[in-house]
Formats: C-alpha cells, sequence, structure tokens
C-alpha cells in the first residue's frame, strides 16, 4: 500500500462536515468499512441503492465531532470499490478496495482511476452541499476535489 504525500494546501476546519451534513431519507452503509478504522465510527455520505452505499460519495471515519479519515469514491453494493483514503496532513492511499482493505498495486492506471474517482465523489458531495445551501461544506468537498486533481500532476 502506497501512501500519497499531501501537497501543500490550506489547512480545512472540518467542523464544516459535520455542522451540515447530507443526510439521505434512508440511512445507508458500506458493509466493510476499512480494516483499521473503528467499529461504528464511519458514516456515509453519498448515492444508495436501499440501505447499501452504491455509487459515488464520501466515508468519513468520525471521532466524535473531530473527523479523523476519509474515503473519496466508488462503492458497489454496499462495498469500497474504488477511491482514496485521506488521513489529514499525513497523505493518500489510492487504489482499488476489496473487503475494505486496499489492493496492492504499482499500476499507474489504477492510482489515476482511483484519484479520478475520488475527484468525482468530492465534486458530487459538493453539489449536494451546495443545493442543500451549505456554502461552507461545499466549499470544503470543492477544496477536496482540486487537491485529489492535483495528485494527478
Amino acid at each position: 500500500m502506497s501512501i500519497f504525500p499531501l501537497k501543500p494546501s490550506p489547512t480545512l476546519v472540518l467542523l464544516a462536515l459535520l455542522a451540515g451534513g447530507c443526510q439521505s431519507a434512508i440511512a445507508c452503509s458500506v458493509t466493510t468499512p476499512p480494516a483499521d478504522w473503528a467499529t461504528g465510527s464511519a458514516r456515509w455520505d453519498g448515492d444508495c441503492a436501499g440501505e447499501q452505499a452504491e455509487g459515488l460519495g464520501v466515508l468519513k471515519e468520525q471521532q466524535g465531532s473531530a473527523v479523523k479519515r476519509l474515503f473519496f469514491g466508488r462503492a458497489q453494493q454496499g462495498e469500497l470499490a474504488l477511491g482514496v483514503i485521506e488521513v489529514p496532513e499525513q497523505g493518500f492511499m489510492p487504489g482499488k478496495f476489496e473487503a475494505g482493505r486496499v489492493l496492492s498495486s504499482d499500476d499507474r492506471q489504477t492510482v489515476l482511476d482511483a484519484f479520478e474517482t475520488a475527484a468525482q465523489a468530492a465534486a458530487a458531495a459538493a453539489q449536494r452541499f451546495e443545493q442543500a445551501g451549505n456554502a461552507p461544506s461545499a466549499a470544503f468537498y470543492r477544496g477536496k476535489e482540486r487537491a485529489l486533481l492535483q495528485q494527478m500532476d
């Protein structure tokens, strides 16, 4: 598993994420969150099919009111499929996922696909917040979209 260091960017306060989070009418979940995330700490904001995460979204690991880690990407049938885990102040772990784990790969195209999918997920989240009238959270996700796209430069 490779960690890509963060390129310098302004520090963003994650409180905006939690203050006005997008809530769907039906709570949907990821069946197998990343292996080292605290049990019960993950919250999916994104597309759903029934009660399962399906499509683009953001999975947040929360510790109290703080966001510890984020996954930006695509889920299929409640399982993480492709995207990027961001550990704030540390870096990114891009790739394909299986059973909540990033699959080891040196394939450059997989890394590029993971960052592209993650940027799309961040853009979709920003759009949901814009539509909900939550400008601070929308701006946070637009910043994440830009940061993810910059990793492909």
